[in-house]
Formats: C-alpha cells, sequence, structure tokens
C-alpha cells in the first residue's frame, strides 16, 4: 500500500489506506504501507503512530523522504522529497505481489511506485475531485499517462472522481469501490450511555481550510443564535485557518458558544456519537468519509449540495442537503433537526442500517480483494513483464527502443481535451 497521506496525518485518504490495511491483514495478508515521513512536528506521534499499527492491527510502515505541504484544490495537499527517493521506493517494493497507490497527481510516491512495480498486481485508486482542471495532470499529464498505461486496475471511490478524471482519461475503464467506515468504532450510544448535559451539540469536523468552509457554519451559528435557540459548536480540526475562523466567531458575537478541540483523533468516535447534528459546509469533495462516520454513529447530517456528498446522501440515505455558501439555508438544516426528536432519531437509525450495509469495511475490503485475485489469477502469479520506467532504469535500455517510443510520449502528453477528442 503506497500513500502521500498516512498517519498521523488526518484526512480521508489516511483513513482509508489504515482500515484497508488493517481489514487485509485480518484476511490474510502481510501488508506494508510506504509512505512518507510526517511533518516535524508530528514525527514523535508518528512513531508511535507506526509502532500501534504493526503491534494492534499487523501492517507494518516503511518512511521514506519527507512530506511537504503544497496548496492546491482549497486544500492542503502532501509531496514527498528525498535524495534518491524513486530508487528507496523501488528497494521498499520489492518482491511485493500487489502495489496499491492511493491517490496520484503529481510524480512522488504514489506514481513512483507504479512506475518501478514488478509485482503481478499493480493497481490504483483515485480520490480526488477537481474543477477547472488539475495542475498535476494538466503540466504532467505525460507523466502521468505513461504510469497509468502500467497499470492493471484504475479504481475510483466515487462517480465525481471519474467525472474530474475522464477528460485526461477519456479511454481508461475506471471501477468504483467507494471509501468505508469502521462500523465498530463508530457507533450510536449505548443505552447505558447517558447524553452528555448542556445544550444541543452541533460537530463540525475537518481541517480549517477554504473548501471545508467553517466560515459559513459559523454564520449559521449567529442565525440560529439571532432565532434564540440554544447550542454548542464543537470544532474538530486545525489548520492554518484556525486564527482567521476564531476572529469570525468573536466577531459575530458567538465565540462562547464554539469549543476549538483541536484534531482530537482518539476522541472522533465519541464526539460524533454525542453530537445531536453534524454539520458539514464543505464545498468540495469526492466523496464524504466524514458523512460516513457521523452516519454509522447515528447522528444525523446536514451538508453542503456538492458532487461528492451527493454519493452518500441518496437512495434512502438520510440527510439534509444546504445551499453551498448559504449560512441561511444551513441555519434552516440544523434547526429543523433541533427541533425535531423523532426525526433525528429516525434518521440516526436508518443513517446507521444503511452504512452498515453499504460501507462496512469488511465488506469494501473484500471487494478490493477480489480485484487483487482477479488480476493474480488472469497473470499466473508471473511478475509483470514490464521493465521499471525511469532515468536510471532506461540507461539499461537499448538507444534505438528508447528513440522509437518518442512519438508515442509526445502524443500522450497531451491532454484528450487539448487534441480536440
Amino acid at each position: 500500500m503506497v500513500t502521500e497521506y498516512a498517519y498521523p496525518v488526518l484526512g480521508g485518504v489516511p483513513e482509508h489506506v489504515h482500515n484497508l490495511s488493517r481489514e487485509l491483514v485480518r484476511r490474510g495478508h502481510e501488508v506494508t504501507v510506504v509512505t512518507a515521513n510526517a511533518p516535524y512536528s508530528l514525527r514523535r506521534r508518528a512513531r508511535s503512530v507506526d509502532s500501534e499499527n504493526l503491534h494492534e492491527h499487523g501492517y507494518r510502515t516503511v518512511r521514506l523522504g519527507t512530506s511537504v505541504p503544497v496548496k492546491g484544490n482549497g486544500s492542503v495537499a502532501r509531496v514527498a522529497f528525498g535524495l534518491g527517493l524513486k530508487a528507496r521506493v523501488a528497494k521498499a517494493l520489492d518482491g511485493m505481489d500487489v502495489v496499491h497507490s492511493q491517490g496520484m497527481a503529481h510524480p512522488s510516491i504514489c506514481l513512483w511506485a507504479n512506475r518501478v512495480a514488478a509485482g503481478p498486481v499493480n493497481v490504483g485508486t483515485f480520490h480526488t475531485y477537481f474543477e477547472g482542471g488539475h495542475w498535476g495532470y494538466r503540466y504532467l499529464f505525460a507523466y502521468v499517462r505513461s504510469t497509468v498505461a502500467r497499470m492493471d486496475r484504475l479504481i475510483a471511490v466515487s462517480e465525481a472522481c471519474i467525472t474530474a478524471l475522464r477528460p485526461y482519461f477519456r479511454d481508461q475503464p475506471f471501477q468504483i469501490i467507494p471509501n468505508g467506515v469502521d462500523t465498530d468504532l463508530y457507533r450510536p450510544r449505548a443505552e447505558d450511555e447517558p447524553r452528555p448535559p448542556g445544550p444541543p451539540r452541533i460537530l463540525f469536523v475537518g481541517r480549517l481550510d477554504p473548501r471545508n468552509d467553517l466560515r459559513t457554519l459559523l454564520n449559521a451559528a449567529r442565525v440560529l443564535q439571532d432565532e434564540g435557540r440554544d447550542f454548542t459548536i464543537q470544532v474538530v480540526g486545525d489548520g492554518a485557518g484556525r486564527d482567521e475562523s476564531e476572529a469570525l466567531a468573536r466577531d459575530l458575537g458567538i465565540a462562547h458558544r464554539v469549543e476549538w478541540l483541536g484534531t482530537r483523533d482518539k476522541d472522533r468516535p465519541r464526539l460524533y456519537r454525542e453530537a445531536d447534528v453534524f454539520a458539514c459546509p464543505c464545498v468540495l469533495a469526492s466523496f464524504g468519509v466524514v458523512l460516513l462516520e457521523a452516519l454509522a454513529s447515528g447522528t444525523p447530517v446536514v451538508c453542503a449540495d456538492n458532487i461528492g456528498f451527493n454519493q452518500v446522501i441518496r437512495d434512502g440515505m438520510p440527510g439534509r442537503f444546504h445551499t453551498p455558501h448559504d449560512p441561511r439555508s444551513l441555519a434552516a438544516g440544523i434547526g429543523e433537526l433541533l427541533d425535531d426528536a423523532d426525526k433525528r432519531r429516525a434518521w440516526g437509525t436508518m443513517g446507521r442500517r444503511l452504512t452498515e450495509q453499504r460501507y462496512a469495511w469488511p465488506e469494501v475490503a473484500a471487494r478490493v480483494e477480489a480485484v487483487y485475485q482477479e488480476i493474480y489469477d488472469a497473470k499466473g502469479g508471473v511478475p509483470s513483464d514490464l521493465p521499471p520506467v525511469g532515468l536510471r532504469y532506461n540507461l539499461r535500455r537499448n538507444p534505438g527502443e528508447l528513440i522509437r517510443g518518442i512519438p508515442g510520449a509526445l502524443r500522450a502528453g497531451r491532454p484528450d481535451e487539448e487534441r480536440g477528442a
């Protein structure tokens, strides 16, 4: 399993990598997660997390290079750098039967892994939705395209991902396997668990960056306050927008209603099940892992009407959409649920049941495992006959072969939309 994002960095991809790795171990596989070293502020925590994952969940973590943040797509991505990093990735993957990269856009750990993978199974999962094109695909298209051509299967977590990727990979088939959720960890309050004292709790979970749009929730809180409601907003998450958000809460006169809890990764399951409403004003998403966590916890959801969340709140899954960037629309959805305890209970029960049926990790992991087995059986377990690609590997090849491949590489270097396809 190869990823730029792994615990203790929080987000949908680290959740996916951790839970899929754990489930595959439970199904009898040996799993190694290859990722970058955590940011310096998290290095000590990363060593503790890696040890915990090895001893409690059975998978090993190999860290290479250094992870640095890169702003883009309304959030913060991560890219790994390091001397000889590609060769070190190849060494870490030597002898692996399956190489599965999680999230691919730029030439770093994930794409390098797929370019040097020599085992029988080479697959990748795309997690990102974007609008207006992606710099990684636009400027590095030939590199990405030539990497994708080596892969046995392309997986996307939702139709939204495929919508974003289709202009770049019109001729490539994708298989949808959604994100999952740990329905043992995220569960409703038990009958013997009393409701915490105090006013109703509205929970927000996410990095404090523009696309998660905490600003809209804070403005909605002012609307709810002006309507005479009593409530507390719990903000779980951190980021560059923390100071600005706290200042906005003070300016709106609601600072006394907001609890800034930080990342609180260990406490999140409890906070979900203790909340009365989960509010998610995020305006750009490929899926909605935080929605699954709330639904599995029996907590009703009010979320922005975006393409990713529409992949979750559908086909009977309860939830209330609000107009993106519209505090009054969000406040109306929250108020509707705060005023109707019966609806909260009904939505909580239905959301839990459907989440267990559709998104429990054992089921999702079984689908991923079936992809591995299908490819492995089709190849008879024989390692790939494609040589690794890259400068050090190209220098070992026949110069004539390299020259003959230049026209095809140039044709591959332009997205379909620029070729008029």
